[in-house]
């Protein structure tokens, strides 16, 4: 009998500490997993602190106040634009139509009339271009709003537009326009930069630079599908285009250009002879060192007309096409385009490939 009594309590002894034991390690779990949660905890806080804590102003932004706020820059000894930054909501947009004209003419400002395509057809090579767009701002004739673009950069084309293409600002002002109207309670922050070389007139490069901004001043990434784009940390994106066109050689530091991809008509105007050797007197042929006779001077051939390398060319089938195009919105529209890749022209024509016959 006491063995039997002594048995059960041994045998309910080890059930308690089993039960213990259990219980142990059911509230070290709890504990862990309440220590995980109030980490978690922390680190959003610490996130949401971050974003309304923001120093817009390091960040290359205008304060967000929750108005419309345009800032131009001012011009350069030179009398370039430098700069154009805006933040607006889609109800801040211009309501009234765009003046059709352009009147004002940004320093370095020529235009020249130069053939595309294999047509002969011609188009402007330069446009008065706008830093922040007439969508956005409801500015026309505002000179530091305005520097000479390329049609190409400007629009996406050589004449009329080409809103496909992500080397032309159309692209994303249009993209960017729509971002506003699907949120309506949202800002956005959108600055472009001309990029000069020294004191040249023209910009070779414009930098775009937005992003969303919410009710509270959080930052909100925009996407645009654009190889082109790069993000950083906070989400702000930074897009830079060349102001360059494929049909021509421009001289950035004056302004000045002439054709690359058709050669120009030689002239029907009589050129005036000149000496290309200044004469000598003659001299009388010694006896032992007989006179030779004069060579026919045979005609220089004409130097071939050099053409501009685009930097940026698109090939389909992931870069095996045996063809390459200057833009996306040229290609067939059977293309599957999530296979076109870009490399630049000259690594395109190192690789055998050829500019398509189409476009």
């Amino acid at each position: 009998m006491s063995v039997t009594v002594f048995s059960a309590i041994i045998s309910l002894d080890r059930n308690v500490g089993v039960s213990i034991m259990v219980t142990k390690r059911f509230l070290k779990n709890v504990i862990v997993a309440m220590v995980l949660v109030f980490m978690s905890m922390a680190v959003v806080q610490g996130v949401q602190a971050q974003q309304t804590g923001l120093d817009y102003q390091s960040l290359n932004l205008l304060p967000f106040t929750g108005n419309k706020q345009l800032d131009l820059g001012e011009f350069d000894h030179l009398g370039r634009a430098t700069s154009a930054h805006i933040q607006l909501q889609d109800k801040d947009e211009p309501k009234k139509k765009r003046e059709p004209r352009l009147s004002y003419n940004p320093v370095g400002w020529h235009n020249y009339k130069i053939a595309y395509g294999n047509k002969g057809k011609k188009a402007w090579l330069f446009h008065r271009g706008h830093l922040i767009g007439y969508q956005f701002s409801g500015l026309t004739n505002e000179g530091k709003n305005l520097v000479p673009l390329t049609a190409w950069t400007n629009t996406g084309n050589y004449k009329g537009t080409a809103d496909s293409n992500v080397e032309g600002m159309l692209y994303y002002e249009k993209r960017l326009d729509s971002w506003l109207a699907t949120h309506p309670n949202y800002w956005l922050d959108y600055k472009v930069t001309p990029v000069y070389t020294g004191d040249e007139l023209i910009p070779r490069q414009v930098t775009l630079q937005y992003v969303g901004i919410d009710r509270d001043g959080n930052l909100l990434p925009i996407n645009l599908s654009s190889p082109k784009e790069s993000v950083d940390a906070y989400g702000i994106t930074t897009v830079t285009l060349d102001n360059y066109s494929k049909n021509a050689t421009i001289d950035y530091l004056k302004g000045t250009a002439k054709p690359s991809l058709v050669p120009t008509e030689p002239s029907s105007q009589p050129q005036p002879a000149s000496p290309s050797v200044e004469t000598q007197p003659s001299q009388v042929p010694q006896p032992s060192q007989p006179a030779v006779p004069a060579q026919p001077v045979q005609p220089v051939e004409p130097a071939a007309p050099t053409r501009q390398l685009a930097p940026v060319v698109y090939v389909a089938r992931n870069g095996s096409a045996d063809v390459y195009w200057y833009s996306l919105d040229s290609m067939p529209r059977n293309t599957n385009f999530s296979k076109v890749i870009q490399m630049s022209e000259e690594q395109a024509l190192s690789l055998g490939k050829r500019h398509t016959s189409k476009e």
